[in-house]
C-alpha cells in the first residue's frame, strides 16, 4: 500500500504541507513551458554565514569513517553526508531525522545542524533513505530536500540550471558524500512537478516523495522515463536499471505547491568527471573522431 507521508518543504515563511489528494487543474495538457512567473522565496532575514563547522584537519579518518564524518560526528550524528555543487552555494552537511515517521520529514525544517532554529534549516534525506557504508543496502533514490532562499542559499540556488541551459552544462555534476565514501552524480534532469498528490497543472500523479525503492526494473523504468519526459533537458546521458539515483527537492510557487527537481545518477567505476562533462558540452572524444572521419571523407 502506498505510504502518504507528508513532505512539509516549505515555500514562503510560513510551511506548506502538501495536501494529501488535492487536486491543482490549470488547464491544458501539455508540458509547461519554463515559468516566466517570480518564485516564493523564503525572505532572506538571517546572516548568510552557516553556523561554526568544526576544523575537519584536526581528525583522522577511522576505519571505515571518512575524516569529515568524524568531525560531523561531534557535532550530530544525524549527520548522513554532504552535498556539494560547483558554483552554488550548495556546501552543507545532510542530516536525517530517522526515528519516526510523524516527524521524519519535518525535523530538520527549520533547525540547523546543532537542533537550534534556523529559518532555512538543514538539507536534510528522507527518513526512510539509506545511505551507509554498504552499498548494497543504499536506497536506489534518495531523495533530499532544501529550502528555496532568496539569497541563494540552501537549494535555492538549484534554479540557475532552469533559468540557463550553459550553467547546466559547465556544472553538471554534484559531490554527495556519505560518512563513508564520496560520490560523484551526474545532472541528467531538472523538471517542475507538483508537491501534491494528483493531477496536476504539471502533469499526470507523481508522489516523487514516496518513490525510494527501484530493486524492480519495470519501477526504475517507470521513474526514469517520467523525469525525463518532463525534463527540460535531455543529454546523452545513459540511464539503466542498476544505477543509484539522487534527486534534489526545493519550492517553485507557493499557489500551486511546486517543485523543482533536479535529478542525478551516480557515476560509474569507468566514468570520469572529465569524460562525462565532455561529453555534456560537445567536447568527447567520441565526438572529434566522428567529425575527423567526416572530413576523411
Amino acid at each position: 500500500m502506498k505510504s502518504k507521508v507528508k513532505i512539509s518543504i516549505a515555500c514562503s515563511a510560513v510551511v506548506a504541507v502538501a495536501a494529501l489528494g488535492a487536486v491543482f487543474w490549470h488547464g491544458g495538457s501539455d508540458k509547461p513551458e519554463v515559468s516566466q512567473s517570480v518564485d516564493v522565496l523564503n525572505p532572506a532575514t538571517e546572516p548568510v554565514t552557516e553556523p561554526e563547522l568544526p576544523d575537519i584537519t584536526d581528525f583522522s579518518p577511522e576505519p571505515g569513517l571518512t575524516g569529515l564524518a568524524q568531525a560531523m560526528s561531534q557535532i550530530n550524528d544525524d549527520v548522513v553526508g554532504w552535498i556539494r555543487i560547483s558554483n552554488t552555494q550548495v556546501d552543507y552537511p545532510v542530516v536525517q531525522y530517522e526515528y519516526d515517521e510523524e516527524n521524519g520529514n519535518d525535523f530538520y525544517l527549520h533547525k540547523d545542524i546543532y537542533g537550534n532554529y534556523l529559518e532555512r534549516g538543514t538539507i536534510f534525506m528522507d527518513y526512510r533513505d539509506v545511505f551507509g557504508g554498504d552499498e548494497s543496502k543504499q536506497t536506489d533514490n534518495i531523495v533530499l530536500y532544501g529550502h528555496n532562499m532568496l539569497n541563494g542559499s540552501m537549494f535555492g540556488d538549484l534554479h540557475d540550471y532552469r533559468h540557463d541551459e550553459d550553467f547546466y552544462k559547465e556544472n553538471p555534476i554534484i559531490e554527495f558524500s556519505s560518512n563513508y565514501k564520496d560520490y560523484k552524480y551526474v545532472i541528467f534532469a531538472y523538471l517542475l512537478t507538483s508537491g501534491s498528490y494528483g493531477e496536476s497543472y504539471y502533469g499526470e500523479d507523481f508522489p516523487y516523495w514516496d518513490i525510494h525503492d527501484l530493486s524492480k526494473e519495470s519501477d526504475f523504468n517507470d521513474y526514469v522515463e517520467t523525469v525525463d519526459e518532463r525534463s527540460y533537458i535531455h543529454p546523452d546521458i545513459d540511464v539503466e536499471p542498476g544505477d543509484k539515483l539522487l534527486t534534489l527537492s526545493t519550492c517553485h510557487l507557493d499557489e500551486d505547491n511546486s517543485r523543482l527537481l533536479v535529478v542525478a545518477r551516480r557515476l560509474r567505476d569507468d566514468e570520469t568527471v572529465e569524460s562525462i562533462t565532455a561529453k555534456i558540452s560537445g567536447d568527447s572524444a567520441d565526438d572529434e573522431s566522428e567529425n575527423t572521419d567526416d572530413s576523411d571523407e
